[in-house]
């Protein structure tokens, strides 16, 4: 193939509907799960309530509800995935091997936000939450009661385990200390623990024959991402706007490209260049939406 202005313009609409074509069989799962927030400037503050909303019956006065909010900062972050053609490969119409990586770009824009999501969930035993303590720890304050866990260890999902840590979780209660209404309905588990998750919540009967109780009460989200962690489980109220995970973009992903002749890329290392870029954040919502677990 000669390379010419017209030639590249012809690869680039080949390339641009590659890329679509991988993002459009991609599915993320994490972002899915995740509380989504368009962002417009460098960082966002959140201020996250001690507990949920709730009605309550209007006898007399309006009761304004004052509760104590906790300041929450994200500042976006800039991402990039870059792929390079050879100018030789396009004068000896070598392309074939190049179809499949603008494919991959298109996957991987769409996967890019589960990417980030897992690093902050996986992270969560370190990072720190909206009430100044790790993400998943044994020591939320947030009732005055006492310290209230979303970490369980040395609990390795089993029926009996998952309905621990569901009750757990529906045994959440406020600052006010009123209980949360936490319903732990989807379970996040890696593909080493996909067969047990579904015996677990979608089986008709338990291992003994009797019937499966616990069938229905959560539906299982396997996240090709957390393989590196394979018995690390995940459980999460799903059931309102706000969630356990953030997901904040201020840019999705864009394809661009340097592919004019005169560009220095191809002037200078005979590469034409695409790629995309992105900018945005994960973080975490309030910690009784989620729970983590590990054998």
């Amino acid at each position: 193939m000669l390379v010419t202005k017209a030639a590249i313009q012809q690869l680039q609409v080949g390339f641009s509907s590659l890329y679509r074509e991988g993002w459009n069989i991609t599915t993320p799962k994490l972002a899915a799960l995740a509380t989504k927030v368009p962002s417009t400037t460098r960082t966002n503050t959140y201020g996250w309530m001690g507990r949920l909303l709730k009605m309550r019956k209007w006898d007399g006065p309006r009761v304004i509800q004052n509760l104590n909010t906790f300041a929450y900062q994200l500042e976006n972050e800039p991402y990039e995935l870059t792929v390079g053609v050879d100018r030789d490969d396009i004068e000896d119409d070598q392309l074939g091997v190049y179809n499949p990586l603008f494919e991959e770009l298109g996957r991987n824009g769409v996967k890019w936000p589960d990417q980030v999501l897992k690093t902050a969930l996986q992270a969560g035993t370190t990072n720190l939450g909206f009430d100044g303590v790790a993400m998943f720890s044994t020591a939320h304050t947030l009732n005055p009661a006492g310290n209230q866990s979303n970490n369980f260890t040395t609990t390795a999902l089993t029926g009996t385990n998952f309905s621990t840590v569901r009750a757990a979780m529906a045994s959440y209660t406020g600052e006010d200390g009123e209980p949360l209404g936490v319903n732990g309905n989807v379970l996040i588990v890696p593909p080493a623990l996909e067969d047990t998750a579904n015996t677990i919540v979608t089986a008709e009967y338990g291992t003994s024959g009797s019937t499966n109780v616990q069938r229905g009460q959560a539906t299982v989200v396997v996240v090709p991402e957390l393989a590196n962690q394979p018995t690390t489980w995940y459980l999460a109220d799903n059931n309102n706007a706000i969630k356990g995970l953030v997901w904040q973009l201020r840019k999705a992903p864009q394809f661009v490209s340097k592919t004019e002749l005169t560009d220095d890329n191809v002037f200078f290392q005979k590469q034409f260049i695409w790629g995309i870029d992105a900018r945005g954040v994960a973080g975490y919502g309030p910690w009784f939406l989620l729970a983590r677990a590990i054998a």
